[in-house]
């Protein structure tokens, strides 16, 4: 079943061209893995795909999710699908939270507004997600505000209530990049049970090593544009474009897989 297809999608805000052309398809299950200099637009093309659309941004093009045309939802559609069907973990994991209110007051809020669950239903489904992404001490925890935890345990806390979720497609911007290598190497053992679970995941990286242990479809976009695409491996290994080429041989630990390949 297709999940995601974006046609041509453009996107222009007070004459600049912040995406142009953008092309992809993807079906439930499938993994795709976007690279990119920062302000390239990858981050900009997972916001359009959950709806936040920035304003006064003129856009072109079609986007289409499970046959439903994502630009013509409601705000109520979106409600029942932001969160549900479509997740989003965010680069920086402190603008997801309201600094006035506790983990257990989002975790609450967030879980009650998809599913008809109890409070102890939901808490108990929360505390199995946070344990799975090991984060200890859980009534505390719950017990914390936002601004008291570290950027990689808020990290973790996203993917614990995007886990409680159940979400069918999960996008992550830069989902490894506040976390030890402990902590790394757990997630992606847990990106890659979701991936086994039929999961749909589209990943933000910088972290080429993450991409090649995920796999599926890579995407490089430079200034906007999609200047290459193919499989992770082979655009990691036989990188075609010169800016892919820059990228990947830019990094100290893909020139060493290259030359060992």
């Amino acid at each position: 079943m297709e999940a995601l297809k974006i046609d041509q999608l453009s996107v222009e805000l007070e004459g600049h061209i912040l995406l142009k052309n953008i092309s992809l398809s993807l079906e439930q299950g499938d993994s795709l893995v976007i690279i990119g200099e920062s302000g390239s637009g990858k981050t900009l093309l997972t916001k359009l795909i959950m709806g936040q659309i920035p304003p006064k941004a003129r856009l072109s093009g079609q986007m289409s999710y499970k046959n439903q045309d994502l630009e013509a939802l409601t705000p109520k559609e979106w409600q029942k699908i932001r969160g549900k069907e479509l997740a989003y973990m965010m680069q920086n994991p402190m603008a997801m939270f309201n600094p006035f209110q506790t983990i257990q007051v989002h975790v609450l809020e967030t879980l009650q507004s998809h599913y008809p669950w109890t409070k102890e239903e939901c808490l108990e489904k929360a505390r199995i997600a946070m344990k799975a992404v090991r984060l200890g001490h859980i009534d505390n925890l719950l017990a914390s505000y936002p601004f008291e935890l570290s950027g990689g345990m808020l990290q973790r806390v996203m993917l614990a209530i995007l886990l409680s979720l159940d979400s069918a497609t999960i996008l992550l911007d830069e989902p490894t990049s506040a976390l030890d290598a402990y902590n790394r190497d757990n997630i992606l053992r847990i990106l890659q049970t979701l991936k086994e679970d039929g999961k749909t995941l589209i990943t933000v990286t910088h972290d080429y090593e993450l991409a090649r242990e995920l796999g599926g479809q890579m995407l490089v976009i430079y200034k906007g544009e999609i200047v290459e695409k193919g499989a992770v491996e082979e655009v990691l290994n036989h990188p075609q474009h010169p800016y892919t080429q820059e990228l990947v041989l830019g990094n100290p630990y893909e020139r060493l897989v290259t030359y060992e390949n």
